[in-house]
C-alpha cells in the first residue's frame, strides 16, 4: 500500500515572549492511499498543529525543530510558495473548522468556486460553473444554480460546511484534510457531514486526514487512529484496535469519558482529572504521569519508548515495557 503523506520525527515549537512552546514532538505516522486516518485527543494536544504542517500553514512564530512532512517523497516544509501553490488545492486540500473564516464573505459562492479552477485554462467560464453546480449537487446542496449567486452569510452553518467540502474536493485532490469540520454543527448535521465525507472518499478514491476530539466520529469515519496527548503520540493503530483493545492509559481514559459508554444513570459524566501540562516545560518522564491512574516511579524518571502491542498497533507506556 502506498503512503501518500508521511510525518517523520516531526517536532514543532512556537516562539512566545515567555519562551518556546514545544507544541509537537517526535510525531511519526503515515496516511496510506485510499484510507481515512483520524487524530484524536483533548484540546491543546497538537492535532491542529500537525495537520497544519501537512499544508505548511503554520503560523509565523512556528519553528520546525526537526523532522519532515513528505507528500509523494517531497518535503512540504521546504517547498517555496510557488511550489506549495502547485500542491495546495489540487493534490492536498483542507476543510477548516469554521466555514465563515475560510469563505470570503464579500464574494459569491459561484465566483469562489470558479476561482479555485484558475489553473484549468482549457475550461471556459460556463464549464467551470457547470463543475461547481455538479459538485454542489454531490454534497447535497439544494438548488445549486441559485446557491452559486448567494453569499456565505445567506446560508445556514450546515450548508456553508457542505460548500466548504465541495470547494475542497472540486479539484479531486489525493488527500483531504479536515480540522474538526463538524464542531459548530448540530448532531443531525454532524452525522450527515461524516456520511458525506465517507461517500466522497470512496467515490474519488482519496485519503482523508481527520482531526477531532469526538470519539464517535472517529469510530464511524476512520480506518486508522492516532491518539495524541500533550504534543506526542500516545497510541496508534487500526480503529478496531484503538476502540476494542486500547493499551495506553490515556486512550482508556478518553474512551471511558465517551457518554455513549456510560451505561448507568448518573448526574455527573466521567472526566480525566487534571489538565494537559504546560508545554513550555517538558516533563523528564511520561507526559501523562500526573494524570495517570496507573503511574509508578519510573514514569517520572524517564520517557517511555514505543512498544508494539499488536500488528501495526503501537503505544508508548512503561506499563507495556514491563510486560
Amino acid at each position: 500500500m502506498t503512503n501518500l503523506l508521511a510525518f517523520e520525527n516531526l517536532s514543532i515549537n512556537f516562539e512566545t515572549p515567555t519562551g518556546p512552546v514545544h507544541a509537537v514532538r517526535n510525531v511519526n505516522f503515515v496516511v496510506p492511499e485510499n484510507k481515512v486516518v483520524g487524530i484524536v485527543g483533548e484540546s491543546g494536544c497538537g492535532k491542529t498543529t500537525v495537520i497544519s504542517a501537512a499544508m505548511n500553514l503554520l503560523s509565523n512564530n512556528a519553528v520546525v525543530a526537526s523532522g519532515r512532512v513528505s507528500f509523494q517523497q517531497e518535503d512540504i516544509l521546504n517547498l517555496s510558495e510557488p511550489e506549495l501553490r502547485r500542491i495546495r488545492g489540487e493534490k492536498i486540500s483542507m476543510v477548516f473548522q469554521d466555514p465563515m473564516t475560510s469563505q470570503n464573505p464579500v464574494i459569491s459562492i459561484g465566483k469562489q468556486m470558479m476561482d479555485i479552477q484558475y489553473r484549468q485554462s482549457s475550461l471556459t467560464k460556463e464549464m467551470k460553473r457547470a463543475n461547481a453546480v455538479d459538485m454542489l449537487n454531490r454534497v447535497g446542496i439544494p438548488d445549486p444554480e441559485m446557491r452559486l449567486n448567494q453569499f456565505p452569510h445567506e446560508l445556514s452553518g450546515g450548508m456553508r460546511q457542505r460548500i466548504s467540502i465541495a470547494m475542497a474536493i472540486l479539484m479531486k485532490p489525493s488527500i483531504l484534510i479536515a480540522d474538526e469540520p463538524t464542531t459548530a454543527l448540530d448532531v443531525t448535521m454532524e452525522a450527515q457531514i461524516i456520511h458525506l465525507l465517507r461517500e466522497l472518499q470512496r467515490e474519488f478514491s482519496s485519503s482523508i486526514l481527520f482531526a477531532s476530539h469526538n470519539l464517535g466520529l472517529i469510530a464511524e469515519l476512520c480506518d486508522e487512529v492516532i491518539v495524541m496527548y500533550a504534543g506526542e503520540i500516545a497510541e496508534k493503530g487500526s480503529c478496531h484496535d484503538i476502540f476494542h483493545r486500547p493499551s495506553h492509559p490515556y486512550t482508556k481514559a478518553l474512551l471511558a469519558c465517551d457518554p455513549s459508554r456510560v451505561m448507568e444513570r448518573t448526574k455527573k459524566l466521567p472526566t480525566i482529572q487534571g489538565d494537559v501540562p504546560d508545554l513550555q516545560i517538558i516533563p523528564k518522564g511520561c507526559v501523562f504521569a500526573d494524570r495517570c491512574p496507573s503511574v509508578h516511579d519510573s514514569c517520572y524518571d524517564h520517557r517511555p519508548g514505543e512498544v508494539l502491542v499488536g500488528a501495526n498497533h503501537k503505544a508508548s507506556c512503561h506499563l507495556l515495557d514491563n510486560g
